[in-house]
């Protein structure tokens, strides 16, 4: 399994170097995603391996964490509107997901239901497992979004970004692997962050703990002011790979007719998704002020880690996008059961 790992590594840092060559947003993780998809498709002996995956995923939870600094809480306030916005968001979300599969994907209603939440793809599998849902079809479906919503969501807000020109540290999320120097204060914080962090997101049995824990540990370092580092780029490029060929690698053993149809039902749900989205970004900037293309990216049905990316790599506040994924999270896996069990199997 290491072997196909490394092997998938190796070709997602082709992948991703062609992006970056070719300038596309976000090059290290959709470079790596599309290789390792069409790997995967044809059947090359590559495959995502967890016991490697969490020590990228670690690295890019610091990252994610530093995006956060003491003038942010500042800002704070600005933020209750879309926060408080983001449930009825996520139920008109879910509304329409839920009925699409139901009516147009022909799913039975647990299924249905499970693959419409805008979740993760752990939490919902395993609630749909323990209701009746087809946990595969489940997994694939949401799968399949994330992986259209983290290929076309960076184009579409590029788009509407055109003229954001990043920091030296962002910049350096989307450049060529370089020999930055890594000095020991840089080594004690950032392996510090993700080793402290693992291990409380461990014990605290956090969703996708290997993620959640560096990036809290990270984030309260830096909101504290207690530094200011940043990881180099070379081991965010690296990260990022391993994101990207982590996504890629979810293809793995799908037959063509499988693959097809999962890619056609989750681009009907995805275009719904965005659709209501951008609908709610463009209101919520108009009714606060706030950037629709920031608000489009806190709303956006993809994960936590990759939308963070993607504001990053724009240079738009990546804190703002965190929290509001973070919120996301907790209100689907408080409310997808709840409402399950309120309604019986949706209908």
């Amino acid at each position: 399994m290491i072997l196909r790992f490394l092997a998938a590594l190796a070709l997602g840092a082709a992948g991703g170097a062609l992006f970056w060559a070719v300038g596309a947003p976000l090059p290290w993780v959709l470079g790596a995603m599309i290789a390792c998809a069409a790997g995967s498709i044809a059947r090359l002996p590559i495959a995502a391996s967890s016991a490697t995956r969490r020590p990228m995923s670690a690295v890019i939870g610091v990252v994610l964490g530093s995006a956060f600094h003491p003038g942010l809480m500042t800002q704070a306030a600005e933020w209750i509107v879309p926060i408080a916005l983001l449930p009825l968001f996520l139920a008109s979300a879910a509304f329409l997901c839920v009925i699409y599969f139901r009516r147009v994907a022909r799913f039975d209603p647990p299924t249905a239901y499970f693959a419409g939440m805008p979740g993760g793809i752990a939490e919902m599998v395993l609630m749909g497992s323990e209701r009746g849902a087809d946990e595969r079809m489940v997994g694939l479906i949401h799968g399949a979004r994330i992986f259209l919503v983290v290929f076309i969501l960076p184009f579409l807000i590029r788009a509407f970004e055109a003229d954001v020109h990043a920091p030296p540290f962002v910049t350096a999320l989307a450049a060529p692997v370089t020999t930055e120097a890594t000095g020991w204060p840089l080594l004690f914080w950032g392996l510090g962050c993700a080793v402290v962090g693992s291990l409380l997101g461990r014990t605290l049995r956090l969703p996708a703990w290997h993620l959640m824990g560096p990036l809290f540990v990270s984030a309260l370092v830096h909101l504290t002011g207690l530094s200011d580092f940043h990881i180099p780029a070379w081991a965010v490029a690296a990260a990022q790979v391993g994101l990207g060929a982590t996504i890629g690698c979810r293809f793995v053993g799908l037959d063509l007719a499988t693959l097809a149809r999962t890619l056609l039902l989750a681009a009907g749900s995805t275009a719904i998704l965005l659709v209501i989205t951008f609908g709610w970004a463009f209101a919520i900037g108009w009714a606060t002020g706030l950037n629709p293309a920031l608000v489009a990216l806190a709303y956006s049905p993809g994960g936590v880690a990759e939308m963070s990316m993607v504001a990053l790599s724009l240079s738009l506040e990546a804190g703002f996008v965190i929290v509001h994924h973070l919120v996301r999270v907790m209100l689907v896996i408080v409310g997808a059961p709840l409402s399950f069990r309120i309604m019986g199997a949706p209908r």
